[in-house]
Formats: C-alpha cells, sequence, structure tokens
C-alpha cells in the first residue's frame, strides 16, 4: 500500500513536468527510424543477452542505437557497469517517488530518438518515467489502459508471452507500419 502511494506521488509529478514539454510526434518503424532508444528492466543476464542480440541486430542495420537498463539492486553488478552503447540505473538512482535522477537518464530523455521502445514486459514506474519524458518521435510499449500517457503505439502482451515473444511482437508491428501512406 505504502508503495502505490508514493507511486501515486510520482505520476503526480510525471504529469506536472509531461505538461511543461513541447514534444513533437511522428509515427515510424524500424526500417525508417535511424536513432532507436532501449528501455528495459534488468533482472538476470539472459535479459541482457536478449537485448544486446536485438542491439547488435539494429546496429547490423546502421541505426544508431542508446540501451538504458533499469537494475532492480541497489548496487550494479560488475557485468552490469556501462558501455559504449549501454547505460544503467539502480534503485539508488531513484527519489522516494520512484523518478530517476541518474545523469544518464537525463541525457537519455534529452535525446531525440526517432523510436523509443520500452522492453519491459512488467509495469515499471521509472522506466515508465522516462518513456514518457522522453523527446522521441515515436514512443512504444505495452499496453495497458494505464500507460497511454506514457506511449504513442503499444502492443498487447498476453501473460503467457515470455520476453522473446514480446520481442517478436515488437519487431513485427515496428516493420509492418507504413508510415508512408
Amino acid at each position: 500500500m505504502f508503495r502505490k502511494i508514493r507511486i501515486k506521488i510520482g505520476q503526480h509529478y510525471f504529469k506536472k513536468e509531461k505538461s511543461q514539454s513541447d514534444r513533437r510526434t511522428q509515427m515510424t518503424n524500424l526500417q525508417d527510424a535511424q536513432r532507436i532508444g532501449i528501455l528495459y528492466t534488468l533482472d538476470e543476464v539472459p535479459d541482457y543477452e536478449r537485448v544486446s542480440e536485438f542491439v547488435s541486430q539494429l546496429q547490423h542495420d546502421k541505426k544508431e542505437v542508446k540501451a538504458l537498463g533499469f537494475v532492480k539492486k541497489k548496487v550494479l553488478v560488475h557485468r552490469f557497469l556501462p558501455k559504449l552503447s549501454y547505460d544503467f540505473f539502480s534503485k539508488r538512482d531513484l527519489t522516494w517517488f520512484y523518478k530517476p535522477i541518474h545523469n544518464q537518464v537525463k541525457d537519455f530523455i534529452e535525446k531525440e530518438f526517432d523510436l523509443l521502445i520500452d522492453l519491459s514486459s512488467r509495469d515499471n514506474f521509472p522506466l515508465k518515467y522516462i518513456a514518457g519524458l522522453s523527446n522521441a518521435l515515436c514512443r512504444v510499449g505495452k499496453f495497458s489502459e494505464e500507460n497511454a500517457d506514457y506511449y504513442d503505439f503499444m502492443i498487447d502482451m498476453k501473460p503467457a508471452m515470455t520476453t522473446d515473444d514480446f520481442l517478436g511482437q515488437i519487431r513485427h508491428y515496428l516493420t509492418i507500419i507504413n508510415t508512408h501512406a
């Protein structure tokens, strides 16, 4: 219950900050996007490997990719230290009401991505906060009624879906979108 109150306060601050932004939106697909931001929760090493594979595929297609991972622990494990295309933040980098305050988070929000993709399969308020305030032209995430404030395009993730299935759905729908129609 106490956590829900903290999230409600965080949502209030989010709405206040969002009302002050003048973001421009434009639907885009994976083919046309040149700058792509990836948000994800880093629970285990396989999550990191899935994201790394996705980022590598995008970079192979000559895309500029920046990935930002949220580590639920207070301290980053040495294997998750920042690299060229990857940054991380942890619970230590959150305010009392779950607002991310790390410098890499601020830089990520201000970067003008063509496409921002939130790969988190569970509701994660810090990542939704980042996505909702991002300057990205198109923000993609998991479907729910509550996520309408955070994403421009949402994909329904069924309860039985794995992260790999969700990633496949994201690839599928972001490939077939015709932005030139």
